[in-house]
């Protein structure tokens, strides 16, 4: 037999098992449901954020959510458009309340810096973040406080990464999140955070602070998500992945091709600080999809065997599997009709991504 073909054959076991516990944690791993309307305090770092802030305010000034019971603070951070001007001149026509963040921290950079502003003067237990180029829905806090059960101290809601508000849920990136959400899903309730995502999540304050804040990835520009997350896990008591379509935030990252691919490379770069066995995890993905597209060439020249081709059968199952599994969760399930071309470019992109963010070469803000 091919030696490509059979490296392939036998790394398919461990990917397909790695994707049916993440798809079967979707539906088994439930946290119940709390009937408490706890406060919130909703923390948002904005940075040259004038084309987003507007659409941002309307939504959070539409929240089904007493009051009394929550606050926004908004930060602008070193923001060099007209962030401060709009937060100012809008401070009178919505209920939120702004920092001007213009200076510096010791072993803190970047939005982890503009961050701690906002969490040092919440006044609320419960922090809850979103960015300013998103959207929040009108249960958006609702779904937080069903979310913190008692014993629960790190959540994890849905998002939909659109080009801008004319776009289709039915795009690749939509279908593709949903790969790292149930991998998020999983890696929280194993206790081994696999990601995080910064732009729906939130957490306590007080847990927050047990576990050092941002002490030992304050210097890094990335990192306020999956890296913090894996930093405060044994402080958690409980973490979840919360998906209710009600709280589920649209974040618009806009038609810049560059500005995207940039994006990509900083968050494919973070994977030489994660832990020893997500990188392996990782780098075993990056070998496994290698493979599978080495596979695909040679059969053109060598005749391939039953069990090649049943690898690639089980292969295809478990990420239909999932991804469909995800779908239905998130009560979007039409987006597993991308598949088809999923299973083609999406190891692309991996793989891509996999070899540019090991270079690290990445602008941002």
């Amino acid at each position: 037999m091919n030696l490509i073909f059979l490296l392939f054959i036998l790394s398919t076991p461990l990917y397909v098992l790695l994707l049916l516990a993440a798809a079967i944690n979707l539906f088994i791993n439930r946290s119940e449901e709390s009937s408490q309307t706890p406060g919130i305090s909703v923390i948002i770092a904005a940075r040259n954020e004038e084309q987003n802030l507007p659409r941002l305010l309307k939504s959070l000034d539409q929240l089904n959510y007493p009051k009394e019971l929550y606050e926004v603070i908004i930060i602008n951070d070193h923001s060099t458009d007209a962030t401060l001007e709009i937060l100012a001149q809008h401070q009178a026509d919505y209920v939120f309340r702004y920092l001007d963040w213009q200076g510096e921290l010791e072993g803190v950079v970047g939005k982890k810096a503009a961050l701690l502003q906002g969490i040092s003067t919440a006044k609320h237990d419960i922090l809850a973040f979103t960015d300013a180029d998103c959207v929040v829905p009108p249960n958006w806090l609702r779904g937080w406080a069903m979310a913190y059960a008692e014993d629960v101290d790190y959540v994890l809601g849905h998002a939909l990464i659109l080009r801008d508000e004319k776009d289709s849920y039915l795009r690749m990136k939509c279908f593709e999140d949903g790969i790292y959400y149930s991998l998020a899903a999983l890696g929280m309730s194993i206790r081994r955070p696999f990601t995080s995502v910064a732009c729906n999540m939130s957490y306590r304050k007080s847990t927050f602070y047990k576990a050092g804040g941002f002490d030992g990835i304050g210097h890094l520009a990335s990192g306020d998500d999956d890296l913090l997350l894996m930093k405060m896990m044994p402080y958690i008591r409980k973490a979840i992945y919360y998906p209710s379509p009600e709280m589920r935030v649209r974040s618009y990252e806009g038609r810049d091709v560059v500005k995207r691919h940039h994006t990509n490379i900083r968050r494919a770069s973070k994977l030489q600080y994660f832990p020893l066995w997500l990188q392996g995890i990782g780098v075993g993905a990056f070998l496994h999809f290698i493979l599978f597209y080495l596979s695909l060439l040679l059969l053109f020249k060598y005749p391939g065997t039953n069990l090649l081709y049943l690898a690639i059968a089980i292969k295809m199952g478990a990420e239909l599997g999932l991804s469909i599994s995800h779908s239905v969760a998130i009560k979007l399930p039409w987006l597993g009709a991308l598949y088809p071309v999923a299973i083609v470019a999406f190891p692309a992109q991996f793989i891509l991504y996999a070899i540019w963010g090991s270079i690290g070469k990445y602008r941002w803000k």
